[in-house]
């Protein structure tokens, strides 16, 4: 299955930013499938963080509810895309005031299997519609072997 995530041009504010933040997210992965990160790499989707005040809470590499502050959500993603393939696919996407709701099913693959979850993430925002907080909620569904 292909990463089913739509063209964040088609929407509109924040939700826009959601889906910009996602495509960012990923190509981030990517490259570190190529090459360790530059400050570069990072600008695109930092433009969108307010990287002072961001907190990101729910599990990442464990199975455990982690926080981290973007410095540490930031050397998370580095450990997780370099061996982890991700992709998703759009379920729903809700935005109200400061607040976007972002369902998705993800496929995380790593070592032959690939993680099935449904995921509901919710992004907050400060008053200059910069990212602040994540909340990160997952339904584990099961694994697939991709061999």
């Amino acid at each position: 299955m292909a990463n089913e995530i739509p063209n964040p041009e088609l929407y509109s504010g924040l939700s826009r930013k959601v889906l910009q933040y996602s495509d960012r997210f990923r190509t981030l992965v990517t490259t570190l499938k190529q090459r360790p990160l530059t400050d570069d790499d990072w600008a695109p989707i930092e433009a969108l963080v307010d990287v002072a005040n961001f907190r990101r809470h729910g599990v990442f590499l464990g199975d455990l509810m982690e926080e981290s502050t973007w410095a540490q959500y930031k050397a998370i993603i580095n450990q997780y895309g370099a061996m982890t393939d991700w992709e998703g696919t759009l379920r729903r996407i809700t935005e109200t005031p400061g607040l976007v709701f972002l369902e998705l099913e993800e496929r995380n693959s790593r070592d032959g299997v690939m993680d099935v979850s449904n995921t509901v993430t919710i992004y907050q925002f400060n008053g200059d519609d910069k990212l602040v907080k994540l909340d990160v909620y997952v339904g584990p569904l099961g694994k697939r072997d991709i061999h």
